[in-house]
């Protein structure tokens, strides 16, 4: 279904999203009075733009640009996973 290769590509997306979305998460955070993960969420989605655009950019053009949207947001959506997955939740003890 899918070659090593694009699996690859979709893991470094998820590393550079959930990279990326934390550090603008964290910038969302100080501007603005928002939660954690609604940081999170926002600083991905903008950076699933980015990202493509950077994508396609390095590849110089090769690749069109809503195919690496696609690989991005997928890398998003696991990038996103991984920040909930390892933030910092307050539990509530009730």
């Amino acid at each position: 279904m899918f070659s090593s290769g694009v699996v690859a590509e979709i893991l470094g997306a998820a590393l550079f999203m959930a990279v990326t979305g934390a550090l603008i998460g964290w910038l969302l955070r100080k501007v603005t009075r928002i939660g954690l993960l609604p940081s999170y969420a926002l600083g991905i989605a903008v950076m699933t733009f980015v990202g493509a655009a950077l994508y396609v950019f390095s590849q110089d053009g090769a690749v069109d640009y809503l195919s690496a949207w696609i690989r991005q947001a997928i890398g998003g959506v696991v990038g996103f996973l991984i920040l909930y997955a390892t933030s910092r939740r307050s539990v509530s003890k009730t």
